[in-house]
């Protein structure tokens, strides 16, 4: 599906100026709505399309705005009912001594976004120490939650989901035991008890809850936004949106010593979310310049394989220089945020050896897959 200027302007949750001139701009002579409705639901965008449409006073037709109103009382609708659940299920695991870590979009619920309705989420996440994430599982389904039938590795990263409907409203909740998946591209190792302890505690109407504090939101969010493996679905611009808002509401809270000195591929990926939404200048903590450059590079995500598996380059009729070109030469933007490529000798160097060992590594361990099941 194409990508919309429209849209990824409003990746963010606070306008600007300059963004919002483009924004007007952009909607100027511009008529798929219909596609960019559909767009703007599947990443996560309509509630924010609406508000940026509305608080630039943009031009676009009433039904949009219609089609809008309604998407934006339906998340409101869904997240007031997550939430109330949420507060019941902290308090659940409080009474019985367990230390849950609210993360993801149910943290920024309360830590970034004013109106939850306007950070659309699949499911609710909560992290757990090893010992307790068995303990906090067998409590939800005591309290009515099915799990999930389907197979899950004893290793991973997550429990079996959990699911419960309420007032016509499927509630999703994934117990961690880990934030991350035991493969490419590898991350940092996770310390529940320094995560806790560091933690910052959030007040959620009649419950409290503990979340990462600054550095550690801003580095995992960019960890589970734009640097998933190469298996899994492209970047979503909401999550685009979680970093730009949380950098421009928190950034000069940060301590970017700290963040420069354990995350650096974090610092050099920020600057270049400029070519998604424009950084505003007033907002903008010091250390992060924008980009200079006269040439834009298209927010293009990793289309290439394994994220594209052989099957579908063949159903969309590629050749096999194709697949190649986009499983090799990724975009210039990409190559910066997912390994902190940013300059040009950087880019090539990275396509040449770090990217081309990585798409190596999902190589061998799909032919050593294929293998255990011919044995």
């Amino acid at each position: 599906m194409s990508r919309f200027p429209i849209l990824d302007i409003c990746a963010r949750l606070d306008g600007h100026a300059h963004q919002q001139k483009l924004l007007i701009e952009y909607c100027r002579n511009f008529t798929e709505w219909h596609a960019l409705l559909s767009k703007a639901e599947t990443e996560g965008m309509a509630p924010l399309l609406r508000k940026h449409l509305r608080e630039a006073d943009a031009p676009y037709p009433v039904g949009v705005q219609r089609s809008l109103n309604v998407l934006y009382e339906h998340h409101k609708y869904k997240a007031q009912i997550r939430l109330a659940l949420l507060q019941e299920v902290i308090k659940i695991f409080r009474r019985s001594g367990l230390r849950p870590i609210l993360i993801k979009g149910a943290a920024l619920c309360y830590t970034l976004y004013h109106d939850p309705a306007l950070r659309p989420m699949r499911d609710i996440d909560l992290l757990f120490d090893k010992s307790e994430v068995d303990q906090a599982q067998a409590l939800l389904r005591e309290f009515g939650f099915s799990q999930s039938a389907l197979p899950i590795p004893k290793d991973h990263h997550h429990l079996p989901s959990l699911h419960k409907i309420i007032d016509g409203v499927e509630i999703c909740i994934e117990l961690h035991r880990g934030l991350y998946p035991n493969c490419q591209p590898y991350y940092p190792k996770v310390d529940f008890d320094n995560l806790y302890s560091t933690g910052i505690t959030i007040s959620m109407g009649s419950a409290e809850a503990t979340t990462f504090n600054l550095e550690e939101t801003i580095h995992y969010i960019y960890q589970h936004g734009l640097r998933a493996p190469l298996t899994y679905e492209p970047y979503k611009l909401i999550n685009v949106a979680d970093i730009i808002s949380f950098i421009e509401k928190y950034g000069r809270e940060l301590n970017w010593e700290e963040i420069e000195m354990n995350y650096p591929i974090l610092c050099k990926a920020i600057p270049l979310l400029h070519y998604v939404s424009p950084w505003n200048p007033d907002r903008l903590p010091e250390r992060i310049e924008v980009p200079k450059s006269r040439i834009h590079l298209e927010p293009k995500a990793y289309r290439g394989w394994p994220n594209k598996r052989l099957k579908e380059f063949k159903d969309e009729k590629r050749n096999m220089l194709y697949m190649l070109r986009v499983t090799f030469m990724p975009s210039k933007w990409w190559l910066g945020v997912y390994y902190g490529a940013n300059t040009f000798i950087g880019g090539i160097w990275c396509m040449l050896s770090k990217h081309s060992f990585h798409v190596l590594w999902w190589a061998k361990l799909y032919y050593s897959l294929s293998k255990m099941r011919e044995s």
